[in-house]
């Protein structure tokens, strides 16, 4: 990807456009594809579902290799017999994890067009409930923190691995059972000598049978070989683990903070989200802007790269404008392409005029 691509907007197929952008660089991807419904005929139906299945799970590939580990994706859809396929294609052929299902609500009270959309539900004939809303699927990465727990957990233990061998071999060598060497290692506070001291204090973390053992007693030196000509003190041995302990809890850390998927709970929004209709601007099917930001608001920082590849008549564009966020716009139609290049030209200057005003 160049930086052509960001903060303009390509006309092309977008799984070919989506291959010039490289892996792991998006912030955040909120698309609004084709639902297979026939709202529009050039675009919005495919031969069959499984078709359009197909095509969507390729879409989805492209979303999951772009987007940055901490990021966030979220898809609409309206019809759930499909929702179902491509969640499971989701689940099939992705890493992405699911987050929440979102209902954006149409007919509220308060909404501009109540009125107007109670009338579609007072029709006499119905024999279904009227569909009032359309869902939003939010998914991200999973963070990874159990996995780099145990691995932390895993490297302490490998990090004491020659002592254990040798420990180990000693005991077969002695003709002790395993139970009857762990009794010795298990007792405590029982030194004759500085030597068997220091024979407990080399070897207090050395791992046997699932748990650290001590070596406390004299008695076990008749048993164990030459661990008196070992070069590790306690105090050594002791720094040396906090040291590593310390290192790989901040690389798991920082892991973990590169893996988190952003979250800036704005404490206003839950699963239910009450947005009026969009005005038309020649796309038959637009979302609200406020609606796409308050998901930028909510899943990048400024500064970030939101992407849409299923661009339409700009309204990811205008969103990332208003919330200071940088976009990657991709639309295949050629007269939605020329309606979202006017829409962010407006809301750059819109965004300039206030820039002014406030300097």
């Amino acid at each position: 990807m160049t930086n052509e691509m960001i903060n303009t907007i390509t006309q092309g197929d977008c799984l070919e456009v989506m291959r010039d952008i490289p892996s792991n660089s998006v912030d955040l991807i909120v698309i609004d594809p084709p639902y297979n419904i026939g709202k529009d005929k050039r675009w919005d139906k495919y031969e069959t579902i499984d078709a359009y299945v197909e095509f969507m799970s390729e879409v989805f590939t492209e979303c999951e290799r772009v987007l940055k580990d901490n990021g966030s994706f979220y898809w609409f859809h309206n019809d759930m017999t499909q929702i179902r396929k491509l969640m499971d294609v989701i689940d099939e052929r992705t890493d992405f994890v699911y987050k929440q299902f979102i209902v954006w609500n149409k007919r509220y009270e308060g909404a501009k067009l109540k009125g107007y959309l109670d009338g579609h539900v007072a029709v006499k004939e119905l024999r279904n409930y009227k569909l009032m809303a359309e869902y939003c699927l939010f998914y991200t990465f999973e963070e990874y923190s159990a996995i780099h727990e145990k691995r932390m957990t895993t490297n302490n233990i490998n990090m004491f691995s020659p002592y254990v061998e040798k420990i180990r071999n000693d005991v077969r060598n002695s003709g002790l059972t395993m139970e009857q060497a762990s009794e010795l290692f298990d007792r405590e506070g029982r030194f004759s000598s500085k030597e068997s001291a220091r024979v407990r204090a080399s070897y207090q973390l050395c791992f046997t049978k699932g748990k650290y053992f001590e070596l406390l007693t004299e008695s076990m030196y008749d048993y164990l070989s030459d661990y008196i000509s070992w070069t590790y003190s306690y105090k050594e041995l002791k720094d040396e683990y906090e040291n590593i302990k310390k290192q790989l809890k901040q690389d798991a850390e920082d892991i973990l903070r590169k893996r988190r998927y952003t979250f800036n709970n704005q404490r206003t929004h839950h699963s239910v989200w009450n947005y009026d209709v969009a005005p038309k601007i020649g796309h038959t099917t637009p979302k609200p802007v406020e609606l796409i930001e308050n998901i930028i608001r909510h899943s990048s920082n400024e500064g970030d790269i939101v992407l849409d590849c299923f661009l339409g008549s700009g309204t990811s564009a205008v969103a990332a404008i208003n919330t200071g966020r940088n976009f990657i716009g991709i639309e295949k139609e050629p007269e939605y392409v020329e309606i979202a290049r006017q829409r962010v030209d407006e809301a750059l200057a819109n965004k300039n005029e206030k820039e002014t005003i406030n300097i």
